[in-house]
């Protein structure tokens, strides 16, 4: 690691010295309608699949970002606000939620974004085979296209999550004539600022120009985006040479302070960035003593403190700890090798026992961490292999039971629901497996519906989390983000987004 830090200085160090570096004409300056470009590196591929009903991929979120709307907004702070939805109403007996849709909105084909779009896009999250937001939309009954501007959603009980879930990827509308498209997952078509180039080359450069009919011309200040891919290793290198502007700063724990000393601009983004250890408890892991054994062993302060340079805030619940619906009142769990023993004698494992973890080919610093991990293991007798691999790989495999564990992190969404879902899904949570304290907390939670009682609930499902051990939850680091000078008007936000919308570069 200090070998691969020595470099990247020195690389660093050269660009400054010589003025110059890896760039691109298509990286920025002036782009075709001379509003210029802006190029956003990222580590992963996103799955190669941008569909936001099919793929729940954390690192999928930036490539989607260029081509959608959502239907509402949801700040920080629980409130929404509107997006392709100018107007909700909720029923008196919460029942039925009546959305009022803006008008002169197209889809990147040109085809009208109305009610009846907004009702297809909806069943089919609820009906596609590989949709994985269905538990998103489980409240909802049936959807009527009451006018060409009007959509009326009936549930079948309360769902104060609802509006949570369309802020987030089962808000995005896409259009329904491209989804019998052969190329869709890496060429979709929504209604939002820039649509996808066929200059695109899915799994390295995905290249976005200016959607002419936007409904919004004025967050449009670049007239191309790029957001391309390359390893946590060539961050700083390419920051400092121009061939990209933005960049998420999920390498290693030194990178900003290499930024901030070549003068480039570092801001900190305030979101989720949870490092955590999927478990698939179809197997070893289906005995809650032997995963609170996994975490009693973990000494997550030395991670936090060794790896990431005190970066972050040690957890063992699913949300990260500034968010409204984490439990400040639970601590952290601490590492404790005597109770970990204990609890692998009581559930049948004395000898300690083994399995297979995975994690990301490109992701070097959780490469890292899942390496100390498996050294704090080997302590109690637990023998952890270790496999990198392709993103498009890492789910598959741990779903199929071929890697018992996968080493990752989650970034949640623009609501909290959105996060837990998630991490419950069949996708994450293989079999699935049903815990008897957090499932009914989960629906409690769904159910809430004002912003206080949701509040409670939901603190409430953080804690079963922890307690069950649903996951090893290890931290949720304090993730920072820089560009390249001349850039401004970057937004941050869940799920790990760095927004193209507004910004302009010199």
């Amino acid at each position: 690691m200090r070998t691969q830090l020595a470099v990247t200085a020195v690389a660093v160090s050269a660009l400054l010295i010589s003025g110059c570096g890896a760039t691109d004409s298509t990286s920025s300056g002036a782009g075709q309608n001379g509003k210029g470009s802006f190029t956003i590196l990222v580590a992963g591929d996103g799955g190669l699949n941008y569909d936001p009903q099919t793929n729940a991929a954390p690192s999928s979120g930036e490539f989607r970002m260029p081509v959608f709307d959502t239907l509402v907004n949801e700040a920080a702070d629980g409130s929404i606000s509107a997006g392709l939805a100018t107007a909700w109403t909720l029923s008196p007996d919460k029942l039925t939620l009546t959305l009022t849709l803006r008008k002169g909105v197209k889809f990147q084909d040109g085809s009208a974004f109305d009610a009846d779009a907004v009702k297809k896009n909806i069943v089919r999250g609820q009906t596609d085979p590989k949709s994985v937001i269905v538990g998103q939309f489980a409240a909802v009954g049936s959807v009527d296209a009451t006018s060409p501007d009007t959509v009326t959603l009936h549930l079948k009980e309360p769902s104060g999550s609802l509006l949570g879930f369309l802020a987030g990827p089962a808000g995005m509308m896409a259009s329904p004539k491209a989804w019998a498209n052969a190329d869709f997952a890496t060429h979709p078509i929504g209604t939002g600022p820039w649509e996808v180039s066929d200059k695109s080359t899915p799994g390295s450069d995905m290249v976005y120009t200016a959607f002419p009919g936007y409904w919004d011309p004025s967050v449009q200040k670049v007239d191309t985006v790029h957001v391309r891919i390359g390893t946590e290793s060539t961050f700083i290198p390419s920051l400092v040479g121009n061939s990209a502007q933005a960049v998420m700063l999920t390498g290693a724990a030194t990178d900003a302070k290499t930024l901030t000393d070549a003068g480039l601009p570092v801001a900190g983004t305030g979101i989720s960035y949870l490092h955590l250890l999927y478990l698939n408890k179809s197997g070893v892991f289906a005995d809650p003593r032997v995963r609170a054994a996994v975490s009693l062993a973990i000494d997550r302060n030395a991670i936090c403190t060794s790896l990431l340079a005190g970066a972050c805030t040690v957890t063992g619940q699913p949300l990260r700890p500034d968010s409204w619906a984490y439990d400040s009142s639970l601590a952290a769990p601490e590492q404790n090798i005597a109770q970990a023993k204990a609890l692998l004698i009581a559930s049948g494992h004395p000898n300690g026992f083994s399995f297979k973890a995975i994690v990301s080919s490109t992701g070097t610093q959780l490469q890292t961490e899942l390496s100390a991990i498996q050294q704090m293991l080997a302590k109690v007798n637990i023998k952890m292999s270790t496999s990198p691999m392709p993103v498009t790989q890492l789910v598959p495999t741990f779903d199929s039971g071929a890697a018992q564990a996968y080493y990752s992190v989650t970034t949640g969404g623009a609501d909290p629901a959105i996060q837990l879902a998630s991490l419950v899904a069949p996708a994450y949570n293989p079999g699935p497996y049903t815990d008897p304290t957090l499932m009914p907390a989960l629906a409690a939670a769904t159910s809430a519906s004002t912003q206080e009682e949701r509040a409670a609930a939901y603190k409430k499902v953080s804690a079963a989390y922890q307690e069950s051990v649903f996951n090893v939850s290890i931290l949720n680091q304090k993730l920072q983000y820089a560009t390249a000078k001349g850039v401004s008007g970057v937004t941050p936000h869940d799920p790990l987004i760095l927004d193209a919308r507004g910004v302009s570069v010199r």
